[in-house]
């Protein structure tokens, strides 16, 4: 007969405040750069550059999400919201997925149009905007470090794919100088429109995953129950389960069938303590369960 499952719960605190500190910076720098860039397409006639302030905007708005996560999740669970506010940001980065892939169209329109009916671009002056957005990307590459959460790894990402824009806008405006070609510029807003749907597809895909109870990338389940059943008083394991909350939140739970004679608590604190340690799992639930032994008569009239 099974025994009471037995939790093992965590709160869930914000990733503290260096890390509140290092996204705020980094989104500030992100804001900066995206209005400069604006301010300067408008100047040069620089549409690669009006790309990559979207670009830059987009990947702001990935910043902020990831501040906005780590400050709900030190709000505390209640009865009502078991898993506190994690999914909204979830939500928010559909959204915000979405709005970059109606960017991109609109970018794509208007470098085609160009491509047909080219504009003048200062050349001299795009070099300039953009290698000061490089230099604001390497900036925030410095600032947010080299974290070790999920939310803190996305936001690099998103940084490191402003850091390409960024190279392209800057080789556009030297080809420009060079030749004189606008063009160029067109066919370097295709190329950060191609980033930004990369981008956008990948966190819509992120996205879809957690919405869909998947099974996190990192977490390898059939070495997670190799190692369950390797544990001392475990005859079998089954019902196993893993899902992604929001970043950094993933919760897991299974069923334990105990050898004969184990001791049901010393058991589960065993594996909580294995699935901490060797996958990182601290949201875990545990149930234990022994087989039902058949009496005497069950026996009999179960055998043919």
């Amino acid at each position: 007969m099974a025994t009471s499952a037995a939790r093992i719960a965590h709160t869930h605190a914000s990733s503290g405040g260096t890390e509140r500190w290092r996204l705020t910076v980094a989104l500030g720098i992100a804001i900066v750069t995206a209005l400069g860039e604006v301010v300067g397409g408008g100047i040069t006639g620089s549409l690669s550059l009006l790309a990559d302030a979207s670009h830059v905007a987009g990947d702001g708005a990935a910043l902020l999400l990831a501040l906005a996560a780590t400050i709900l999740s030190a709000r505390p669970h209640t009865a009502r919201w078991t898993f506190g506010l994690h999914r909204v940001e979830v939500l928010a980065a559909g959204a915000n997925g979405f709005v970059l892939l109606g960017l991109a169209v609109l970018l794509t329109w208007q470098a085609a149009h160009r491509l047909q009916s080219p504009s003048a671009v200062n050349g001299g002056g795009l070099l300039l905007i953009a290698l000061a957005g490089l230099v604001a990307n390497g900036a925030q590459l410095l600032v947010l470090g080299h974290g070790r959460s999920l939310n803190m790894r996305a936001a690099r990402l998103h940084v490191l794919s402003d850091l390409g824009g960024s190279v392209v806008a800057v080789t556009a405006g030297i080809v420009i100088a060079l030749s004189g070609e606008p063009r160029f510029d067109s066919l370097a807003t295709l190329v950060v429109v191609a980033l930004i749907v990369i981008g956008a597809l990948r966190l819509l895909h992120e996205v879809l995953d957690v919405l869909l109870a998947r099974v996190p990338h990192e977490l390898d389940l059939e070495a997670v129950e190799y190692a369950l059943l390797h544990l001392e008083g475990v005859r079998a394991v089954h019902d196993i389960h893993a899902w992604t909350v929001a970043s950094d939140f993933v919760t897991f739970d299974c069923h334990l069938e105990l050898a004969e004679g184990a001791d049901a608590p010393a058991v589960v604190q065993a594996a909580a303590a294995m699935l901490e340690r060797q996958f990182g799992l601290t949201h875990v639930t545990i149930q234990p369960e022994r087989r039902p032994i058949l009496d005497l008569e069950d026996t009999r009239s179960a055998t043919p």
